[in-house]
C-alpha cells in the first residue's frame, strides 16, 4: 500500500480502515491477508498478490468445438468510466445511473460463479483489461479453435452501447483493437466496439458442454448469458 503524505496518526488510521475492509472481503472468499508492506507517495495506491492451491486448475486451453460460451457479467465498464471522467453529456442518458450500475456489477464477486462453472468448464478466464474480444482470443489461441459470437446476446451495462455509439471509449481500447485486427469479423458497430472495452472486475468467460449450458445459466442467474459457441477452424471470432 502506498499512502499519501499524511501525518502519522492519519496515515495509521487510513491503513487500519483499508486493511479491515480488505480482510473482510478476503475472508468471505476463503482467504487470509498474511503480510504486506507500506510506502509513502503522492497518491494512494493498493495492490494484493494472491497465492492459492487448486485441486484441478481450469486453463484457457480446453475449449472444444460445440462448447457453449457463457459470460457471467455485462460488459462496458471501461467505456462508462471513461465517459464519466470526460464528463460526457448524451441526450436521454443520465450518466450517473450508468456509473452506479457499473459499480454494482464491479463489486459482485466472481467466486460463486466460478464454483458453479469450474466442475464443467473446459476453458475459463476472467474478462479484464484486454476486453471480451481479447480474452476470448486467448482461449481460442490456447485451444486451437474458432468461435461464433452473437453480438445481440452479449449483456451490456446500462448506457454502454449509447456511449460507444457516441464515440466514448477507454484509453486502452485502441490498443485492444489493434491487437485483434483481422481476427474479429463484421463491420464496426457500438456492440463490436465494446468487445475491445477493458473491464474492471469483469465477469467470467467459460466454454462449457452444450448439454449442460441451460442448467448452468439457470443456476448462475439473470446476469449470465449464452453469447456464442466454440467452432472448428483457426483462432478467430465470427460475429453474427
Amino acid at each position: 500500500i502506498t499512502l499519501p503524505r499524511l501525518s502519522p496518526e492519519k496515515g495509521a488510521n487510513m491503513l487500519a480502515e483499508i486493511m479491515s475492509e480488505a480482510s473482510e472481503v478476503f475472508r468471505a472468499a476463503g482467504a487470509d491477508v498474511v503480510g504486506g508492506h507500506t510506502s509513502v507517495g503522492s497518491e494512494l495506491t493498493i495492490g494484493f498478490t494472491v497465492t492459492g492451491l487448486a485441486a484441478h486448475a481450469i486453463t484457457k486451453g480446453g475449449a472444444k468445438p460445440g462448447d457453449v460460451l457463457i459470460l457471467t457479467k455485462p460488459i462496458g465498464s471501461g467505456t462508462i468510466m471513461a465517459a464519466e471522467m470526460a464528463m460526457a453529456r448524451l441526450p436521454g442518458l443520465i450518466l450517473g445511473e450508468s456509473v452506479a450500475a457499473a459499480l454494482v456489477a464491479m463489486t459482485q464477486p466472481n467466486g460463486p460463479a466460478a464454483a458453479l462453472l469450474a466442475p464443467h468448464a473446459g476453458a475459463m478466464t476472467d474478462v479484464t483489461g484486454f476486453g471480451l474480444g481479447g480474452h476470448l482470443l486467448e482461449i481460442l489461441d490456447a485451444s486451437g479453435c474458432g468461435a461464433t459470437i452473437d453480438l445481440a446476446a452479449i449483456p451490456t451495462l446500462p448506457g454502454a452501447l449509447a456511449l460507444a455509439a457516441a464515440g466514448q471509449a477507454s484509453s486502452l481500447a485502441p490498443a485492444n483493437r489493434a491487437a485483434t485486427i483481422g481476427r474479429i469479423s463484421g463491420p464496426d458497430s457500438p456492440g463490436k466496439a465494446l468487445l475491445y472495452d477493458p473491464q474492471t472486475a469483469g465477469g467470467l468467460l467459460a466454454a462449457v458442454p452444450a448439454d449442460i449450458a441451460t442448467s448452468l445459466l439457470a443456476a448462475l442467474g439473470p446476469n449470465a448469458a449464452r453469447i456464442g459457441e466454440i467452432t472448428a477452424g483457426p483462432p478467430r471470432i465470427t460475429l453474427t
